[in-house]
């Protein structure tokens, strides 16, 4: 991961903020007890902000997350692992409700909030411990490390690799470390994929309002990391890159594969948000030749 990852790991009470206003399961326990409000706050004050300007971002990352479940429930994959899983709870979801093996990684300090964190919700709705569920650390830039967290999955069947706003955070190079250990990691199973809506555009970047500027500087400001270092040209650069490591690739949309918009309701948004950013809004699969 980059340098400064222990303060780039603040950026998961960001996306833990937005998914609150959803009816994401556990996602409003897990922002009041991780204190992602406060987080976020902080992040406003300091940098002159004010939180009404910015509540488009909640059906853009409920569209993010929802379009991915969505996508991995489709795909009949039994095993996953999210890579920089934050404190999403996306795998305390999906083990509960269906026959899948999930592991989650992440850095530490990260993994140790998080532990504690699925601890409080399992005990406050009487949901054991499962085996099917793992929580981890590692680092999704060493290999070694991200192949041993899937020590417990069978590589007989096939395995979906996520990860989500992960890539914005990484330099070019970085990215291709990425590729190519997920690359590695996919061609130990029977089949799979990558799921992610990471990738950006740098031939996008001129059409981003004053406001989402001034937050992705904030965010900056906080990481001591310059957001979309990693961005791609254009769609053709990027599927070139993809081509180039192996990858086959196929573009979903979020607003398409989201089955419903609660945040829209709870924060009094127009739908007309969803379609402003519905471009923009994709969700890349990877796959590689068996």
């Amino acid at each position: 991961m980059p340098a400064d990852s222990a303060l780039i790991s603040v950026t998961a009470k960001v996306s833990a903020y937005y998914r609150q206003f959803t009816d994401i399961q556990f996602a409003q326990e897990a922002a009041e007890l991780i204190g992602a409000s406060a987080a976020f706050e902080q992040i406003l004050s300091e940098n002159g902000l004010k939180r009404e300007n910015l509540t488009f971002y909640a059906p853009m990352f409920e569209a993010r997350y929802k379009s991915i479940t969505e996508l991995i429930r489709k795909s009949g994959s039994s095993q996953v692992i999210e890579l920089a899983s934050g404190y999403s709870l996306r795998g305390l979801d999906l083990t509960r409700c269906g026959d899948i093996r999930y592991v989650e990684t992440d850095l530490p300090g990260v993994i140790q909030t998080k532990l504690g964190l699925l601890e409080e919700i399992r005990r406050h709705h009487a949901i054991p411990p499962d085996a099917q569920h793992v929580v981890t650390p590692a680092d999704a830039l060493v290999f070694e490390e991200i192949h041993a967290s899937v020590a417990s999955l069978d590589p007989g069947e096939r395995l979906t690799v996520l990860c989500e706003g992960l890539i914005m955070y990484l330099s070019k190079d970085q990215t291709e470390v990425l590729a190519r250990n997920i690359r590695r990691l996919l061609g130990g199973f029977a089949s799979g994929c990558w799921m992610t809506p990471d990738f950006t555009f740098r031939s996008e970047a001129a059409n981003l309002s004053p406001d989402r500027v001034r937050l992705r500087e904030a965010i900056t400001g906080v990481t001591q990391t310059q957001l979309d270092a990693s961005a791609f040209e254009d769609e053709q650069d990027l599927i070139a890159f993809l081509g180039r490591l192996g990858f086959r690739v196929e573009v979903r949309s979020q607003v398409d594969e989201t089955p419903s918009f609660s945040s829209l309701k709870s924060l009094g948004l127009a739908p007309a948000v969803i379609e402003r950013f519905r471009g923009a809004l994709r969700v890349w699969v990877m796959t590689i030749d068996s």
